[in-house]
């Protein structure tokens, strides 16, 4: 077996960073070594996205979007939502979540949780195919809009996820990975 080649078809990061934190931190350095282990949790999770100058310059282009519902009508929204997706590393919770930092009144993270709050259903786990994830999303993110609007219309936008997170975990509910 030619492990040499095996090694050159490893395109993953290899965690060359972390090493190199960990081999300078002190053991006293409480801060920086839960800053590092928090790393590694994330880098054996793989949770790195592959992201390019396209994908940002795709994120920012959002920036005029200021409300849920022009959300659902611009033609942009459909296009980074896809081109998240097509990152390598990138499913829809972490799409979603990444939309939400940088646009949190406008983008709710779907997750376990406020999916199964919403829908009283189970996130759908098999759906793979990018354009139903984008489909499924925007559907998402228009009914959040009502929800908060028809339920809790005095709580912002931007905590919608929040409180369905939170009223699925009140209930008893697990999260099953």
């Amino acid at each position: 077996m030619d492990y040499q080649g095996v090694l050159g078809r490893f395109t993953y990061d290899d965690g060359t960073d972390i090493l190199n934190r960990v081999s300078s931190v002190e053991a006293g350095d409480y801060r920086e070594n839960r800053d590092i282990i928090n790393e590694i949790v994330l880098w054996k999770m793989n949770r790195r996205p592959q992201v390019t100058e396209e994908l940002i310059d795709a994120i920012f282009s959002l920036k005029e979007i200021k409300t849920p519902l022009q959300v659902l009508t611009d033609e942009k929204t459909e296009r980074v939502v896809e081109k998240l997706l097509q990152t390598k590393g990138m499913q829809l919770p972490m799409a979603s979540t990444v939309l939400h930092f940088y646009y949190p009144e406008i983008f709710p993270i779907i997750d376990q949780r406020a999916y199964r709050e919403l829908y009283a259903m189970d996130y759908p786990k098999t759906m793979t195919k990018i354009p139903m994830l984008t489909e499924l999303y925007l559907k998402y993110i228009k009914d959040c809009w009502e929800y908060q609007q028809e339920k809790c219309p005095e709580i912002a936008f931007s905590q919608i996820d929040k409180i369905l997170y939170q009223l699925d975990k009140e209930k008893g509910n697990k999260v099953i990975y």
